[in-house]
């Protein structure tokens, strides 16, 4: 059975109002909150009442409808281009307009992007997985900087630094598991390319010995962050991504399914908190052979020197910037390939679940089983046909 490690971490920015009920991505069991933030499931209901045809063949302007509703019940007004005639959006928004009148809950910044993501995907025609993307889940996996361009984030400004989320699989639904928040120039330039198609243009950026002009507006080290991050959901051989260089650390509620890359994260966060040496020892325990514990040894010596360089009075995310740019070394990226390939694929799953028991990520992530990650991942292609 293949399993996946799932990036977990507290949000930089301010968190949102908990979802009541809500079951997070991947996780067995939240408890969380009732705040205003909640529709109650009777609302379901009410709109199945108030649009009686809805079946198979009208299930696009059944969900419209409910997007419309939910805007009304969080007294929002959906754009314009949703509100003319007999638009299903319309329809929903005047239905819950009449039917909450003033009982309506709290719009948090949350909830405006779970309503304008849903909108977007809906308009896309892409399928939206809503039992875990939720206004909480939203807020989870929301940032302060872009990991990609590194620069802060602003809300709704209409300006490139514009925070907005990205499925790292473009040919997938809307899905915990694989959602991030980046900023709006790194959106745009990435378009619907692959993990593939991104590494490919890095590559081919690197043949050159001085680029004419760097697509997208993006630089070089920007390209490849970006590409880091869509190898995070790559779904490929495990021998084409075990010596590829960690270039970005997973955002929070990342779901990583290549153990290579698990393994990375784990031994990268091995130096973010305190007692890392002990921590450092429990995983060479658990190498499988002399020749890969030696291997450990000298990668983990690398890195702790660019640790150790970067300086021990740093925040969090100053020190995820200094951890993702010691992938830029060369020494590093020789090291980490002698260790992962005196390792095969079910060697590094072992270690990293074995790690994961112990506690040795810190709370920084969980390992998950194939079971997990089969709720939400619907292929949008397969779905929409």
């Amino acid at each position: 059975m293949r399993h996946a490690l799932q990036a977990r971490h507290a949000p930089a920015a301010p968190s949102a109002p908990r979802a009541a009920g809500h079951r997070d991505a991947h996780v067995a069991a939240v408890t969380s909150d009732v705040t205003a933030d909640v529709t109650p499931p009777v609302m379901a209901g009410a709109t199945a009442e108030l649009w009686p045809t809805a079946a198979a063949d009208n299930g696009f302007e059944r969900l419209g409808f409910e997007i419309g509703w939910d805007h009304a019940h969080h007294r929002l007004t959906p754009p314009a281009d949703h509100l003319h005639g007999q638009h299903p959006v319309r329809q929903g928004w005047d239905a819950g307009r009449a039917a909450f009148g003033t009982r309506t809950l709290r719009p948090t910044r949350a909830v405006q992007r779970w309503l304008a993501l849903r909108l977007q995907a809906w308009a896309a025609g892409i399928p939206f997985e809503g039992l875990m993307v939720t206004p909480h889940y939203l807020a989870q996996i929301e940032v302060l900087q872009c990991p990609v361009t590194r620069e802060v984030l602003t809300q709704g400004q209409g300006l490139p630094t514009d925070a907005m989320v990205m499925r790292l699989r473009a040919d997938e639904a809307y899905a915990a598991g694989h959602l991030v928040v980046v900023s709006r120039r790194v959106a745009q330039a990435r378009g619907q390319a692959g993990a593939a198609e991104v590494a490919g243009l890095v590559a081919r950026l690197h043949q050159q010995a001085q680029p004419a002009a760097l697509p997208g507006g993006l630089s070089l080290a920007q390209w490849e962050r970006l590409s880091g991050l869509l190898s995070l959901a790559e779904r490929a051989p495990y021998e084409r991504l075990a010596t590829r260089p960690l270039r970005v650390l997973p955002p929070n509620r990342v779901v990583l399914t290549n153990p290579s890359q698990a393994l990375q994260v784990l031994l990268t966060q091995l130096l973010m908190g305190e007692g890392y040496a002990q921590r450092q020892k429990a995983v060479a325990v658990l190498l499988p052979h002399a020749d890969a514990r030696r291997a450990f040894n000298l990668f983990m010596s690398a890195l702790l020197a660019r640790r150790l360089a970067a300086g021990w009075a740093l925040d969090t995310q100053r020190l995820r910037t200094a951890l993702e740019d010691a992938w830029m070394q060369p020494v590093i990226q020789r090291r980490w390939e002698q260790l992962v390939l005196r390792l095969t694929r079910g060697e590094c799953e072992r270690i990293v679940q074995a790690a994961a028991r112990q506690g040795l990520f810190g709370g920084a992530s969980r390992w998950l089983g194939d079971d997990a990650l089969a709720q939400g991942w619907v292929p949008a292609a397969r779905e929409a046909a």
